[in-house]
């Protein structure tokens, strides 16, 4: 059924609000690998694995993978005014998958024969458990697009809400970091990591925005 010349048929549409959910889900999996070893570092000063570093790098590989499928359904679809928007979310998407993979590649770097303690072991967790749940937020976000609109509505307010508080404590992380006795490469390395955790908030941030602008043109 055509909604009207400018509209997805409703069945393409939930064909490809479907495959963003399952890109999202990814998204998040890899960000949870992020906060485990980050959690698992901070606790019991575990460093990261092969196999933690081989498991997300699948995860960004078959992230890709469900990128190109959506953009190709995209290319064929019918004429809609959304495709732009869903290409904007499909490629924020895909950098918090990417920031994820290289979040954790710096972590275990930083990880190796260091363990914060005091202050900055403390933000350390609360921006690692953040990051984990904007992300959570966006994956929530993006499911109910096709379910109720004003929910998603109500995920994306959280998201910004969470990213305001992760600019908080990624300023004060770098301002410890700095005055910390690990050596300029570590400081420099840690801070790298820390950075790439705000960007994936600021991703996140970039696609609320984006799921607000599709909440003005869907009618699901």
């Amino acid at each position: 059924m055509v909604l009207d010349e400018k509209r997805f048929l409703t069945a393409e549409l939930a064909n490809i609000t479907q495959m963003i959910e399952e890109h999202i889900r990814i998204a998040l999996s890899a960000n949870r690998i992020v906060a485990n070893s980050m959690s698992e570092w901070l606790d019991s000063n575990s460093a990261v694995s092969e196999d933690t570093l081989r498991k997300i790098t699948d995860l960004e590989e078959k992230g890709n993978e469900m990128k190109q499928r959506i953009l190709s359904e995209l290319a064929s679809a019918n004429s809609m005014m959304q495709r732009e928007d869903l290409l904007r979310l499909v490629f924020l998407q895909d950098k918090l998958i990417d920031g994820a993979e290289i979040a954790c590649y710096h972590l275990a770097d930083v990880c190796e024969s260091w363990s914060p303690d005091g202050e900055l072991r403390e933000h350390l967790k609360e921006i690692s458990n953040q990051v984990l749940s904007i992300v959570t937020q966006q994956r929530e976000a993006v499911r109910f697009l096709s379910i109720n609109l004003e929910t998603s509505l109500n995920y994306t307010n959280e998201i910004c809400t969470i990213e305001k508080h992760i600019d908080i404590i990624q300023r004060k992380i770098i301002k410890l970091l700095y005055n910390a006795n690990i050596g300029i490469a570590k400081i420099l390395r840690a801070r790298d990591m820390i950075n790439t955790l705000e960007e994936i908030s600021n991703f996140s941030e970039d696609a609320a925005n984006t799921i607000r602008g599709l909440s003005l043109t869907l009618n699901i």
